[in-house]
């Protein structure tokens, strides 16, 4: 059952705040926009007129949202979207699209760009842990652009029983570890796969690591091999959308 929660959010930046305000599902409070940004907001009028914004001034932005945001001169104030349950995002077993996880991932920055990587290379959703992880922020939203009302973003509170909720579901869990042996490349990912992807200091934990199938690392230059969090999640999803698309790869079984 979807619930949609109490909270509110700003969601600043032109593509997310065209997004929220053309998704039917978000409920709109309000749009503000800088007297500069008044072309584009018409612009969206031309495709929804119920939209209605008013014009405000620079200080009110940098109070709202600091200086250091970048705003693009225009935000929308919006409940948040329902929540959903993993049970819910299984219940169609011909979708063979992933989901990532994101095991105590910390940077919201991370969070929104792995938001987008999803968007655009077709994960089911992304799921993070209730503690540890980044509440949803304008920043999250921003760099996320426009992801947030296309791809779920989960909230659970066990993750490792949520692993195995999926596996009993036919899923493979794949994490991701630059010191393994196995690349990427060389597992078939157009089955249904989860992907897994650890805190930007210390990687997976534990009981995360021994719920996986496989450990794979991503293959590059033996010189330079670090890749931040959302760099590692959106390769790994473009591999499964590129072996999806074009049925490639070597399959590796469990034993």
């Amino acid at each position: 059952m979807k619930k949609r929660t109490k909270n509110f959010i700003w969601i600043y930046g032109k593509h997310a705040l065209k997004a929220a305000l053309l998704n039917p599902a978000r409920e709109i409070i309000r749009v503000i926009a800088l007297e500069s940004c008044k072309n584009f907001l018409e612009e969206c009028r031309s495709i929804n007129r119920a939209i209605k914004y008013e014009i405000v001034d620079k200080t009110f932005f940098a109070a709202t949202f600091g200086s250091a945001a970048i705003h693009q001169g225009c935000a929308v104030y919006a409940k948040n979207l329902p929540e959903y349950a993993l049970e819910e995002l299984v219940a169609d077993t011909a979708d063979n699209r992933p989901f990532i996880f994101l095991d105590q991932v910390t940077d919201p920055q991370n969070v929104g760009s792995i938001l987008r990587a999803s968007a655009i290379f077709g994960a089911r959703a992304v799921v993070v842990t209730e503690n540890g992880s980044p509440e949803l922020t304008p920043a999250m939203a921003k760099a996320a652009s426009g992801a947030l009302e296309i791809v779920p973003l989960v909230r659970v509170v066990n993750f490792a029983h949520s692993i195995n909720f999926l596996k009993k579901q036919g899923f493979w869990c794949l994490g991701l570890d630059e010191r393994s042996s196995k690349a990427i490349t060389e597992i078939q990912l157009n089955d249904k796969f989860i992907f897994v992807v650890g805190n930007e200091g210390d990687g997976m934990r534990r009981l995360t690591q021994e719920s996986c199938d496989f450990l794979v690392k991503l293959p590059g230059t033996e010189n330079f091999t670090t890749l931040n969090a959302a760099q590692a999640a959106t390769v790994s999803l473009y591999e499964s959308f590129r072996q999806r698309t074009t049925a490639v790869g070597h399959f590796i079984c469990k034993s």
